[in-house]
């Protein structure tokens, strides 16, 4: 956390270096442990197919020696000397002696490498090759004594001879099975106790490296055969070889020996069944690794020097610019927009990002001033809006002397019981004071209607024969929200234009209807008609208080259709208003259009 803080606080500069230094050196560890994973991969392949060849070559000269050392001892064993001895039920010394005999011919014509000659009788009776002393508990420490006679050539593995001759020497044995010549029956054994020297000779001849080297391991981990001549016929765990890990199978690892890495193999031989172990040093093998690495560190080193003194000169290009439009952007955040970036030729991402920063801090300008135009438009309309409110009434009688007089009308009505006095004074006393109310802007348009009944009361009590009056609105629409004083002018124009000059007969009807998401009132008269001239002069009027909220036009009549239309248009909006439609000689529809708005 300390060091992620640390490098919160260094500059662009640095970080940028650190950056570009931490990539590079990432990359390069990660090119070399790649190489070096792969270059053991390759060492361990190259290995297993020398080794293998090596041990396939061993396994062979094994199984020849082996062969050829069966076929020398075939006139031996098939000699009627030794023949006879081992079908003999009885035999005299002068018999073991001649027997003794062969075996010393066959040895002066044979194998120098051969340690003892024994000869074994199924009945475990036994002659060597050396004078026979009589005694058998002599040979009783020896691999061979005691094991039954078989069909089968069997190798021992390397063991210290324990009898005269050949005392305290390593020496593997062969027992190699007796047959009667006559019968073809299994008649003893010949045990011959040889000396390493010819595999040695073999393996010294089979170099792995310049140091590397072949042993063979036995079944049961005893060390059959190994450079070192100390450790043959010894248990693998009373050796240095203790730490090694042989593998079971054919197959090669990398382990620590002595403190070097080394190359282990392993292959079974067909001939013995042992182990044949190839063990090298892993850099013999791998010559080119060392190499490899020390030219990596050169690389390493040479690219970080390269990054500590290229980097910060090509930072400069992209920092020193960025800093430029960092201290524009502190001046724009505090206000000023006239900054500009200096041009810069060219397509790149800093150069785009100069343009687009003169663009924006332009663009937000205009949004400014836009804005400011906009809030001081919507000041003008809200005082607009007020001043046609009270324009609407300014001509209207003091409210406490109206009230006053219309209350000792309707008492004196009251008292003269004239009830049509009486509620024809209380109705007007109602209008009048629904409309000197200033404290709302927007009423129900239950509160319009309610009002609207009683203004149409009074025009009922003056037109009491021809006069009509409908209302056609739903309940549902009660609810909606309305500009306060909108209805009774237009119902006041139509009893002005239509029911007045036909002394009353007349009818006005209230309606309304929802048209998606806006609500239509119509007030319609069966007038004459508004003529076609005036009729155009009043829409253009209406458009034009649409066009420019502009309410010059709705002062030349205070309560009228363009003063409604005005008040409408300030408080929705250029989309709602009054429309008039005028069919001559049948009457006219005058339409409002407001959102519905349910509270």
């Amino acid at each position: 956390m300390i060091a992620y803080n640390s490098i919160r606080k260094l500059s662009i500069k640095k970080k940028m270096v650190l950056a570009f230094l931490s990539v590079s050196v990432f990359s390069v560890l990660l090119l070399g442990l790649l190489s070096n994973y792969y270059y053991s991969k390759a060492a361990e392949k190259e290995f297993f197919s020398i080794s293998n060849e090596a041990t396939a070559r061993l396994n062979y000269h094994l199984d020849y020696y082996y062969q050829q050392l069966k076929q020398s001892t075939h006139s031996l064993i098939q000699n009627d000397v030794v023949q006879e001895w081992l079908t003999s039920e009885s035999y005299t010394n002068a018999d073991i002696q001649n027997v003794e005999k062969e075996m010393r011919r066959y040895l002066a014509l044979n194998y120098s490498e051969i340690q003892g000659m024994f000869l074994i009788s199924k009945s475990n009776q036994i002659v060597s090759m050396a004078q026979y002393f009589g005694k058998l508990d002599r040979f009783v420490d020896e691999p061979w004594y005691g094991v039954a006679a078989t069909s089968n050539v069997v190798i021992l593995p390397t063991h210290i001879a324990k009898y005269e001759g050949a005392y305290g020497r390593p020496v593997m044995s062969v027992l190699l099975p007796i047959y009667n010549k006559e019968t073809i029956d299994l008649i003893g054994t010949l045990a011959v106790d040889i000396s390493l020297e010819e595999i040695d000779r073999s393996f010294k001849v089979s170099k792995l490296g310049g140091s590397g080297t072949f042993f063979i391991v036995s079944d049961n981990d005893s060390i059959v055969y190994h450079p070192n001549e100390e450790w043959n016929g010894l248990p693998q765990s009373q050796t240095d070889l203790a730490a090694l890990r042989i593998p079971k199978d054919t197959k090669t690892s990398i382990q620590k020996f002595r403190g070097i890495d080394y190359l282990i193999g392993s292959s079974r031989s067909s001939v013995t069944g042992w182990r044949i172990v190839s063990l090298v040093p892993f850099a013999e093998v791998a010559v080119g690794l060392s190499s490899a690495r020390i030219s990596m560190l050169w690389v390493l080193g040479i690219i970080t020097l390269l990054v500590v003194w290229i980097v910060p000169i090509l930072t400069n290009r992209f920092v020193n610019p960025i800093l430029n439009l960092s201290g524009l952007m502190r001046q724009v955040s505090r206000g000023n927009l006239s900054v500009q970036t200096e041009p810069v030729p060219g397509q790149d991402e800093l150069q785009q990002l100069f343009h687009s920063f003169n663009v924006m801090v332009k663009r937000l300008d205009e949004l400014m001033i836009t804005n400011s135009r906009l809030k001081i438009k919507e000041m003008q309309a809200l005082l607009k809006q007020k001043e046609a409110m009270i324009k609407a009434l300014q001509n209207q009688i003091n409210p406490h002397l109206l009230y006053n007089t219309l209350g000792i009308i309707s008492s004196m009505a009251y008292l003269e019981k004239v009830p049509v006095i009486e509620k024809m004074a209380r109705n007007l006393s109602d209008v009048y004071r629904y409309t000197a109310k200033f404290t709302d802007m927007e009423v129900k348009l239950e509160d319009e209607l309610k009002q609207l009944r009683k203004y149409l009361e009074i025009i009922h009590v003056r037109f009491p024969k021809h006069f009509q009056s409908r209302f056609l609105v739903n309940d549902k629409f009660i609810s909606c929200r309305v500009v306060k004083f909108i209805l009774q002018p237009l119902v006041e124009n139509a009893v002005k234009y239509a029911i007045e000059p036909r002394g009353g007969a007349g009818v006005v009807i209230i309606s309304a209807y929802n048209d998606g998401s806006d609500l239509v009132i119509e007030v319609a008269d069966n007038g004459p008609g508004i003529e076609e001239n005036e009729l155009e002069r009043i829409q253009d009027q209406l458009e034009g208080i649409s066009a420019s909220l502009d309410q010059d036009e709705a002062q030349q009549e205070s309560l009228g259709i363009a003063n409604v239309h005005a008040r409408l248009v300030l408080q929705y909006g250029s989309d709602y208003g009054v429309k008039l439609t005028s069919f001559t000689g049948r009457g006219t529809v005058i339409s409002i259009r407001i959102p519905i708005y349910l509270e």
